[in-house]
């Protein structure tokens, strides 16, 4: 037998240390850090562009021995520098490696002690549950078999999936396949994902398409891209007629005709509808993360996360959450840190249903997110008929926001630590909905609470609140103790959208609601005073935003 040299063990000695461990940093001047942020539940470096071969990150807990690698996919160009975001981390201190170049050329160098948050998963989506949401444990990490694709607009209609022995093409392929996984699914998105259907100028020519033919109208969308969103529908009614047309990625596949009544032609077209999915979290990476002229829907579906994503021009809903079977065992529906910017719909003057569409589900917490100049943003049931379980609606900057924020029926929701800035209205509490809102801001608000239909008035328990040169308030009871629970002569009506258990007083029964019965308080991460929401509001709420949100120990 051979014996072992000297050389030989050390090399495996520092190849075990940098592996495992801390190894010392080599020629670090030769890499460029300009920033180095612990956020909730990730990293985000700005690096300088490496001056030779690419970087490797890869990171680990404070206390751990080995690094992991960070996948490449992670590693953005932002103008001059390179962005990289550390995804699926739990609260903690982390140590992070930069490496770039090898053998003799190798650079590194280590950012030790980078403190991490946690997310704030207050409210309904999270009630009760402990397996987490869409792709991810409740400690921020990443579930455990789950399958995370990455795509970008260049890669929107050719990135693939393999599962169960089938290849799906194309990110609205991925997106309907999954009602055929069992594995979660991530996806994340590296920047703007656009459709590309319409012709710039489409709304200076005031054609309707219900006067025209549906070849003419059908000519109103753009075929000359060659970058449309291959598998999104386009409905075009004329004549009594709807017909929908199937993009490819060279423009429109050939016309099917479709009856007035079908579910598409109710309203979800531009739209990647994905049926009986679960465990399904859609996200973007970075500041510039978002999707443009079409927007996702979830028929029958459970756990699903939607953040960090800016909407701009959607037609129809940027996010639409449905089960119109009147069964609410569908949801835990958790949609958080998004951007939508004012809608867009070819065939009208107004700017479409722009936003958050919710339709007899259960466990909903929509949440820091920015609605911006948008004419319609949250709708929590279209009908009489449709009923909802358990929605939190909190720490949302409502900007310049035209109606529904949100429109209500038949539901129980948690209103809080909400900005409304310059709103044509807020609160629409109708059909048996009762809404308990508390220190949430309202500055020049025309009807802070309002109901114009003639639908029977929902109720407002108000706690807490500032109006800010306001208008008149409508069915809303001021209490002076957070615990008060209103009797039956002042909501009139029981609140009851399981239509089996009564909800009158869902805000302070702890079998119904997060309630601190000790403390007599919403058992919530963070719930600011009224009149520190102008000022905090506006930094948190949104997409790509940077901004670490210190939680409180509980």
């Amino acid at each position: 037998m051979k014996k072992t040299s000297l050389f030989f063990v050390l090399a495996l000695i520092l190849l075990s240390l940098a592996a495992c461990g801390d190894a010392d940093d080599i020629h670090p001047e030769n890499i460029e850090v300009y920033e180095v942020l612990g956020l909730n539940e990730q990293i985000y470096l700005s690096l300088g562009k490496p001056a030779g071969g690419e970087y490797v990150v890869s990171y680990k807990a404070a206390d751990a021995g080995k690094y992991t690698v960070v996948d490449k996919e992670l590693l953005l160009d932002e103008e001059g520098s390179v962005g990289c975001y550390i995804l699926g981390l739990k609260e903690g201190d982390y140590s992070v490696r930069v490496e770039c170049g090898e053998g003799s050329s190798l650079s590194r160098v280590t950012l030790k002690d980078v403190s991490v948050e946690r997310q704030d998963r207050s409210g309904y989506a999270h009630f009760h549950r402990e397996e987490g949401i869409g792709g991810y444990n409740n400690d921020g990490t990443v579930k455990d078999g789950a399958r995370i694709v990455y795509v970008s607009n260049a890669t929107k209609n050719t990135v693939t999936l393999d599962t169960g022995g089938t290849t799906y093409t194309g990110l609205a392929d991925i997106l309907r396949a999954k009602e055929h996984m069992a594995e979660p699914l991530i996806i994340r998105v590296l920047d703007t994902i656009t459709a590309n259907q319409w012709v710039d100028d489409i709304a200076a020519r005031e054609i309707d398409p219900s006067a025209v033919s549906a070849e003419y109208a059908a000519a109103l969308i753009s075929t000359e891209y060659g970058e449309n969103l291959a598998g999104l529908p386009v409905l075009v009614s004329a004549s009594g007629t709807v017909h929908e047309y199937a993009t490819t990625p060279d423009g429109l596949g050939p016309a099917v005709e479709r009856s007035e009544d079908c579910y598409f032609a109710s309203g979800i077209y531009n739209t990647i509808l994905t049926e009986n999915a679960s465990d399904v979290t859609i996200e973007g990476v970075g500041t510039n993360a978002g999707f443009f002229q079409f927007g996702i829907a979830f028929l029958y579906a459970k756990s699903i996360e939607v953040r960090n994503l800016t909407f701009d021009k959607t037609p129809v809903d940027a996010v639409g959450l449905y089960a119109p079977d009147g069964t609410t065992e569908y949801g835990w529906y958790w949609i958080h840190h998004n951007t939508f910017n004012r809608g867009y719909d070819p065939s009208s003057a107004e700017p479409g249903d722009e936003c958050i569409d919710l339709m007899d589900i259960r466990n909903v917490t929509v949440s820091y997110n920015k609605f911006d100049n948008v004419g319609k943003a949250m709708l929590v049931g279209g009908w009489e008929y449709d009923y909802h379980l358990n929605v939190t609606i909190h720490h949302n900057y409502f900007h310049e926001v035209a109606q529904r924020t949100p429109n209500s029926r038949n539901a129980n929701i948690h209103n809080y630590n909400n900005y409304y800035y310059d709103c044509t209205d807020a609160l629409s509490p109708r059909t048996y909905t009762y809404v308990f809102s508390e220190e949430n801001y309202f500055i020049k608000v025309n009807y802070p609470t309002y109901n114009f239909s003639d639908e029977i008035w929902g109720v407002v328990k108000s706690w807490n609140e500032i109006y800010e040169r306001c208008g008149d308030t409508y069915k809303v009871f001021f209490v002076k103790d957070r615990a008060e629970v209103l009797d039956a002569e002042r909501i009139k009506y029981s609140c009851s959208p399981d239509r089996q258990t009564d909800y009158s007083a869902f805000d302070t029964d702890p079998a119904l609601f997060y309630y601190d019965a000790e403390n007599k308080r919403s058992d919530v991460e963070i719930l600011h005073k009224a009149e520190q929401v102008p000022d905090v509001i506006p930094v948190y709420a949104g997409a790509g935003v940077l901004t670490k949100l210190e939680l409180e120990d509980r």
